[in-house]
């Protein structure tokens, strides 16, 4: 994975250093002998004092859109390689995981009825608890099943989801806390 990252970096490196050569023009020698000088010159303007600014502007609207695309492939490529591949039948199931720093996690797993409080680090993994809350299995298993269809959604949607302006009153989202509580009714009537 990071040998992927490593050469798409330099890939992009590459095509930002050969977009900006790309963007030098090769001047053409001047003739001095041709140049003029003081009042002989006659004042006007040259030829070249004229020239439009707007193919440098294009030229750097294409090439910002082009690290643009960049930048955007491989999010979408890290993102991808990033999902882990989950089994829906799978015996071993990922309830819950939340990051609190850098390189480290809590974890909580399943297996059939039981579950793990887990402490994940970069360099290593460790029990903290065996879980034995019933409704807290049930309503994390719930929410696992869930969860995955959440994860289906594209940058573009992650992104209007983050700019939309956020309603309060009766649009606004339940508190967790209530979504707990209605769990928790939900599985008293099993």
């Amino acid at each position: 994975m990071k040998k992927i990252v490593r050469v798409l970096c330099a890939a992009v490196f590459c095509l930002v250093i050969s977009a900006g050569v790309w963007g030098q023009e090769a001047q053409a020698p001047v003739d001095e002998t041709t140049l003029l000088f003081g009042e002989a010159a006659g004042g006007g303007a040259s030829p070249q004092a004229s020239t439009s600014i707007l193919p440098y502007v294009l030229r750097m609207l294409l090439v910002l859109a082009l690290v643009l695309a960049c930048i955007y492939g491989l999010y979408a490529l890290l993102k991808r390689s990033s999902r882990p591949k989950s089994q829906p039948d799978a015996p071993i199931k990922l309830l819950a995981s939340t990051a609190i720093g850098p390189g480290r996690s809590l974890l909580v797993a399943s297996v059939g009825q039981k579950a793990w409080l887990i402490g994940s680090t970069d360099s290593a993994i460790s029990l903290i608890a065996e879980l034995d809350d019933k409704e807290l299995i049930d309503g994390l298993q719930l929410k696992a099943l869930e969860e995955p269809q959440a994860q289906g959604q594209d940058f573009s949607t992650i992104l209007t989801t983050l700019l939309k302006p956020k309603r309060q009153g009766r649009g606004s989202p339940p508190a967790p806390s209530d979504f707990f509580a209605r769990q928790r009714d939900r599985l008293k009537k099993f």
